[in-house]
């Protein structure tokens, strides 16, 4: 003789195996995409365009991101810089509690920094460290031989083209940021400072 099973037993079985198989399914339906659904939040290092046309989410292929290089600093004439900030004041400003580009979760333990180190003992190797740094721009993070190429302020605002906004989440404050801006519009000079003549 065989237990006969309820048919509220059996209909409970039905569904915790019916539930079961859900994430099997979206697993197979999205076995071919190359990206998650996530990837309208790309950053540079992401390849935005290789999406799977297959993929069964937004338009095809997921949503793509504009491939866009950092638009170009607008360097002011010299006349209109007479009172430029400082590489000192942008230091200040990096080296700050509010950006913390220099702790050690960030570009401040060496040799463990992500991507560069930065020195908040040294204005110059910190300068020197930024100028020597490329990304997939092709062009250095700060650039003295022509400014405008420079992709530091793409960066910090987190324009496509730039990666992520740095600092991470959400980047500078709009204050530090427009200190930082009117610099670099004015040669991302070293020395000097307030538009005088010398050099970067």
């Amino acid at each position: 003789m065989t237990a006969r099973t309820s048919p509220r037993v059996r209909s409970g079985r039905t569904l915790r195996a019916a539930l079961a198989l859900i994430p099997a399914l979206a697993f197979a339906a999205f076995a071919g995409c190359q990206v998650d659904v996530g990837d309208q939040l790309c950053t540079e290092q992401s390849i935005v365009n290789d999406k799977d046309d297959d993929c069964p989410y937004g338009p095809p292929g997921g949503p793509k991101v504009q491939e866009t290089g950092c638009p170009e600093i607008q360097v002011l004439d010299p006349s209109e810089c007479t009172t430029a900030p400082s590489w000192q004041d942008v230091f200040t400003i990096l080296t700050g509690p509010q950006a913390g580009c220099t702790i050690n979760g960030c570009h401040g333990a060496a040799p463990g920094a992500r991507g560069i180190y930065l020195d908040a003992a040294n204005s110059d190797t910190f300068y020197d460290e930024l100028k020597g740094y490329s990304g997939s721009q092709g062009y250095p993070y700060l650039n003295e031989e022509d400014p405008s190429r420079s992709w530091i302020l793409c960066n910090l605002r987190g324009t496509p083209g730039g990666g992520a906004p740095m600092p991470p989440p959400s980047g500078l404050t709009d204050a530090d940021y427009a200190v930082v801006e009117a610099w670099a519009q004015c040669g991302l000079r070293r020395t000097g400072g307030g538009g005088g003549d010398a050099g970067p």
